[in-house]
């Protein structure tokens, strides 16, 4: 199995969207291979020269999961009452193989 992450992006103004929240909440709680999901809280977005962006919109998620394949992920949120209400503005679907810490997919590129 392999490490997927999720990243949504939502519209400013969630009203509407929070209505169908409960429906997200539980497709996703019900996802095998669910590992962590959530809105981002207040934070900061800047470029590297330390400069502040607004391009980002201030509404998004992360969700990581455990999957065999991209497109298997992929078709599997085409299923997120989110994503078919047309709730999410951008998403990205990525392997993600981290090489350190309790997720780490394989031990034998493990640094430590």
């Amino acid at each position: 199995m392999a490490i997927f992450a999720i990243h949504y992006t939502y519209p400013d103004d969630v009203t509407e969207m929070l209505t169908i929240r409960p429906e997200h909440r539980e497709w996703l709680t019900g996802l095998p291979g669910l590992l962590v999901g959530g809105m981002y809280q207040e934070g900061i977005d800047e470029i590297s020269e330390g400069e502040p962006t607004d391009q980002e919109p201030r509404n998004a998620a992360l969700v990581v999961v455990s999957g065999e394949s991209l497109a298997e992920v992929t078709e599997t949120f085409d299923q997120d009452p989110y994503w078919q209400g047309g709730y999410v503005l951008r998403r990205v679907v990525r392997r993600w193989d981290p090489p350190l810490g309790p997720w780490v997919a394989d031990e034998t590129q493990s640094p430590g």
